[in-house]
């Protein structure tokens, strides 16, 4: 048996970054036709032209794929730029999980990083934003290189979500809570963590 959670959390700020399977196909589309090897605009589209026919796809389909690929929020729709953002399940149960490995028994009570998976399960949090607040906007460094990079993620800031999470009978909820608290707290969720995004406190949990 399964025991729900409503849970509502306040994040100060929070960066999704959301990698989509339509980013994959751009990716693979771009290197298999060799369409960055070109050196004019006219080879460049020649070659992804001849590359679309021969995998039965238009520029019409291709294009689409890149503007899915930049879409900057889960949202209760995908496909409604006004729909509400919401916070994945995964980037919650990563940060928790993170949070498990990271940390001694005292936080992490019983929990285990191959298991915790299983023994709580955790549903999308519905926040009520439907647009970004601001930008992030700075220089990275590379990683093969001392080049830097410039960045720009959109945030949302002073958010509030709401989800439900189901605990196994043999999970201790008192020990869950505190874990999840510091996981909010210390190990964030979503990307740019290491600049303080991402952090936030529990406001309800029954």
């Amino acid at each position: 048996m399964r025991t729900p959670i409503n849970v509502t959390i306040k994040l100060e700020s929070y960066i999704a970054k959301p990698f989509w399977p339509e980013t994959s196909d751009v990716i693979d589309i771009e290197k298999k036709s060799g369409l960055n090897r070109c050196r004019t605009e006219s080879t460049r589209e020649t070659a992804l032209k001849s590359y679309l026919k021969k995998e039965h796809m238009t520029l019409e389909d291709y294009q689409e794929l890149k503007i899915k690929a930049k879409r900057e929020w889960h949202r209760l729709d995908n496909d409604n730029n006004e729909s509400p953002i919401v916070i994945p399940r995964h980037h919650l149960a990563g940060c928790l999980v993170e949070t498990v490995s990271t940390t001694p028994a005292a936080v992490r009570g019983k929990f285990k990083t191959n298991s915790f998976r299983h023994h709580v399960r955790i549903t999308d949090f519905l926040t009520e934003k439907t647009k970004a607040d601001g930008v992030f906007d700075r220089y990275v460094k590379l990683e093969t290189s001392n080049q830097r990079n410039r960045q720009r993620d959109s945030f949302i800031e002073n958010v509030v979500a709401t989800g439900t999470i189901q605990i196994l009978d043999q999970v201790n909820e008192e020990s869950l809570k505190h874990l999840f608290a510091h996981a909010l707290s210390e190990t964030g969720i979503g990307s740019s963590r290491k600049m303080g995004y991402g952090r936030g406190e529990i406001l309800s949990w029954n």
